[in-house]
């Protein structure tokens, strides 16, 4: 799985841990969002528009910062620095608890309430963030 970030990663990089979603809390979270939002015209071909951004979906984090790797019918990275993360948040709601998952959200001054970084249905969440706050903190200390 590692080889997926090869073409963002820099130089002096190293991959910590990729995580897979959840694929039913994945789809619980997503399929209910992108449900709510559909016309009854497209009410049929949400569950194949899940199914592609599940498969394409990978959550990583590195030395330097996290990275989601993300998309439909295409794929596209988004990244956040260590440096740039202001505070961190660990949602664990009900289905959550059903399947050992939760969401993790990461935020940045120019994402503050709007489109902050988050890991959707990882296992183990409080586990993964006391990982990833130790790497943040790693980065922090340089």
């Amino acid at each position: 799985m590692e080889h997926m970030f090869d073409q963002i990663l820099e130089r002096d990089e190293t991959i910590i841990k990729v995580i897979k979603p959840n694929k039913c809390a994945f789809n619980l979270e997503c399929g209910l969002f992108i449900y709510l939002m559909m016309t009854f015209s497209t009410f049929f071909f949400w569950p194949i528009i899940i199914c592609l951004e599940h498969k394409n979906t990978y959550y990583c984090y590195t030395n330097k910062r996290l990275i989601v790797r993300t998309g439909c019918f295409s794929i596209k990275y988004k990244s956040l620095e260590y440096k740039d993360i202001t505070s961190t948040e660990v949602e664990v709601g009900f289905w959550d608890k059903k399947t050992n998952t939760g969401t993790l959200t990461f935020v940045n001054p120019s994402s503050h309430h709007e489109h902050p970084m988050k890991f959707v249905g990882v296992e183990n969440p409080y586990d993964l963030m006391r990982d990833i706050k130790e790497q943040i903190d790693l980065a922090n200390e340089q």
